[in-house]
């Protein structure tokens, strides 16, 4: 990326992101995260974005220390990608970053998901809607490409404005594979 350019996105993005959290109390939240094939696809149905859904869904049980268990849906979604580059051009996800001197060998995958989470029960609950972006690394190996190390952002857009955690925003970050296994999540939790 060129110079000149990041410093312009990231000026501006920098600033944006200092005042959305001024005035927010963050807490450090550490658990895992779990999801299993959700053949139903019911994200689809619960996220507010209705489009973009691939077919590749799953049901998730996230767990932080000092909050009660969260339960809901993500769903894969093909989304537009644009280059930061002046006349970089665009794609969708899923997309590949490809290894150095060849154009068909992905170095890195990247793929974008929402996903729809209940945190607590009853009068208290509520529903977190995230936007999700995760990196793979693709590992050549003797029988072919395999997926490598997996880290995966979660950014919580928006809330049902219900319950314990009506307003709350903030970030978390899954390190490794979570689908059929427990990952590790780190992250933060913000209260306006």
């Amino acid at each position: 990326m060129n110079f000149r350019v990041a410093t312009q996105v990231a000026i501006p993005l920098c600033l944006a992101l200092v005042s959305g959290v001024a005035g927010a109390a963050c807490t450090p939240v550490a658990g895992t995260v779990r999801l299993a094939p959700d053949a139903l696809c019911k994200v689809a149905g619960e996220s507010p974005v209705k489009v973009g859904f691939t077919g590749q869904c799953y049901s998730v049980q996230l767990r932080l220390a000092g909050f009660p268990a969260a339960t809901g849906h993500a769903g894969l979604t093909s989304e537009p990608v644009v280059s930061m580059i002046p006349d970089g051009g665009a794609a969708a996800t899923p997309a590949f970053v490809p290894q150095a001197g060849t154009q068909a060998v992905p170095r890195q995958v990247i793929q974008t998901a929402r996903t729809v989470v209940t945190l607590g029960q009853r009068g208290r609950a509520t529903t977190l809607y995230s936007d999700d972006v995760i990196v793979m690394q693709i590992v050549p190996t003797a029988a072919g490409l395999v997926p490598g190390a997996v880290a995966e952002q979660i950014v919580i857009r928006d809330t049902d404005k219900k319950g314990a955690y009506a307003n709350v925003t903030g970030h978390l970050t899954v390190l490794g594979n979570s689908i059929d296994q427990n990952a590790p999540v780190v992250g933060q939790i913000c209260s306006r």
